[in-house]
């Protein structure tokens, strides 16, 4: 199967499109001066894992096929999620809990790496986790969501986040992968975040606002968390 197609059948709504504009709101909200103080006072976003992931299978049924074809993506995507958490752990020690602004964070990160080529720094993380706990909240549902609907946005976002690694490991060298890609990322980034990605990019101090007219991050807005 194509792992474009995979992606995106595997992060297929990572947060609700009428949440959208809210997302949007939530986002400018973080990106101006003041944010700092305002994130500092949410508490992280962490839930205890499940003991037996259920995004796995669920993502697989998603791509259809037959019993073997779905329990093996099941399989790679359980595979995704270790991975995740073995990267996790490497950065934080041994969590109690999976910390789903971190993996929001991780997520943003990856995509904008894929679509500008920004670099991902792991002490840019920690602030920009900070940064979008407000969007984090909402695109989870937080308030409202069950423990098993947390823990199944983690380990979704988690799952996507390593099959945007990958595949763009893979698509280096390749043109016409590496704008799938792209184009993932891109959907991804403005379905998530609610506006433009174009707009956005990585600082040390997490999203930063792009020079538009030049088109380059050195000029951008710092946007601290």
């Amino acid at each position: 199967m194509n792992k474009t197609r995979s992606i995106a059948v595997a992060g297929r709504q990572p947060i609700k499109p009428q949440l959208s504009q809210l997302a949007r709101k939530a986002l400018l909200d973080a990106l101006q001066p003041g944010s700092r103080e305002r994130s500092a006072q949410m508490p992280p976003l962490r839930v205890e894992a499940a003991t037996t992931p259920t995004a796995p299978r669920h993502l697989a049924a998603a791509q259809g096929g037959n019993a073997a074809t779905r329990e093996q993506q099941a399989a790679s995507y359980d595979t995704c999620l270790r991975t995740y958490r073995d990267i996790a752990r490497a950065q934080d020690g041994a969590p109690d809990a999976d910390d789903v602004g971190a993996v929001m964070a991780f997520f943003v990160a990856i995509n904008l790496h894929a679509l500008h080529g920004a670099d991902i720094e792991a002490q840019a993380l920690q602030p920009l986790e900070r940064q979008l706990r407000g969007l984090t909240r909402l695109a989870a549902q937080w308030d409202i969501a069950t423990l098993a609907q947390r823990q199944f946005f983690f380990e979704r976002i988690a799952i996507v986040s390593i099959l945007m690694s990958r595949s763009l490991a893979d698509a280096r060298g390749a043109p016409a992968a590496m704008a799938d890609v792209r184009r993932s990322a891109r959907e991804y980034l403005q379905h998530v975040l609610g506006l433009n990605p174009d707009l956005v990019t990585l600082s040390d101090s997490g999203l930063v606002l792009r020079d538009m007219a030049g088109g380059r991050a050195a000029t951008a807005t710092p946007v601290h968390a």
